[in-house]
């Protein structure tokens, strides 16, 4: 007799398993590090520094891809730490197990490993507020890649970005929500939330909450040169003329669109 899978209810669900399902795509993302670093650089992408990666989704993709690839992982949160050593760190064969490295440490005070890209997605670099910390992060980044390093950091904006909206998404047994609660057009402070709501009816409010502010691309490339970095540019994520929403593709431009809310990738290069 087959076993009924387990209806998603508030109850039962857990938060980080939700969140992986709504949010991450970690083989695309490994598998777009690897492609344009080595276009890029001209060697194969080896050992890979994903801050505040939360669960490690993506560290544990990566070393997937390559009996050399090693992953770093860096994260102030040791729950979450935690939950990613058991879930995901632990379904890996010992052998790639051993190539993933979680570090709970501050991103502002760490340099060492030496490594070859890193990756700061879902926006996580908005928790710094100032050009001061915002410079610092930079800085530390830049001194942590070897030469020829790349930092890849995804941006968000758009008019839409500045509204108080939620916008639902149907998912396989729940719906995510993307909740702007809070917008400060004079110190562009942020606040967002995650909610889930389930079939039965109960929901899963506030799962996570992000006190952020919103970076502009101009700002973040300004930050970056003087960080050292060189040929920094943006790769902008095109869109699906049937959804009107992004369609994952992401291209080097020198000019925007026009979409009232977009995504793109700032990237740049240690000498």
């Amino acid at each position: 007799m087959r076993r009924t899978k387990e209806r998603l209810t508030a109850r039962t669900a857990d938060r980080y398993v939700l969140y992986q399902q709504s949010v991450q795509s970690p083989e695309s993302d490994a598998r777009f590090f690897t492609r344009y670093f080595r276009k890029w650089a001209g060697r194969p992408l080896r050992v890979l520094r994903e801050d505040f990666c939360g669960t490690a989704l993506l560290c544990c993709e990566f070393v997937r891809m390559h009996k050399e690839n090693i992953a770093i992982g860096v994260d102030l949160d040791s729950a979450t730490l935690a939950w990613g050593q058991v879930h995901n760190l632990g379904r890996l064969p010992p052998p790639m197990r051993e190539r993933v490295h979680l570090a709970r440490a501050n991103v502002l005070e760490l340099r060492q490993p030496m490594v070859d890209a890193i990756a700061a997605l879902n926006f996580s670099y908005s928790v710094f507020k100032t050009r001061r910390e915002m410079g610092a992060y930079l800085e530390v980044t830049h001194a942590s890649l070897a030469p020829g390093g790349m930092l890849f950091l995804d941006a968000w904006g758009g008019g839409d970005t500045q509204f108080l909206m939620k916008e639902r998404r149907r998912l396989p047994g729940f719906d995510y929500i993307w909740d702007q609660a809070a917008f400060d057009p004079i110190t562009y402070g942020i606040v967002c939330r995650i909610h889930f709501e389930f079939r039965d009816g109960t929901r899963m409010r506030n799962a996570f909450i992000y006190d952020w502010r919103l970076w502009t691309l101009p700002e973040l490339r300004e930050l970056m040169t003087e960080a050292g970095f060189e040929d920094i540019h943006v790769l902008w994520e095109g869109t699906d003329r049937k959804t009107g929403k992004g369609n994952g593709v992401f291209r080097r431009v020198e000019k925007g669109g026009k979409e009232k809310a977009w995504v793109a990738y700032v990237v740049g290069r240690k000498s």
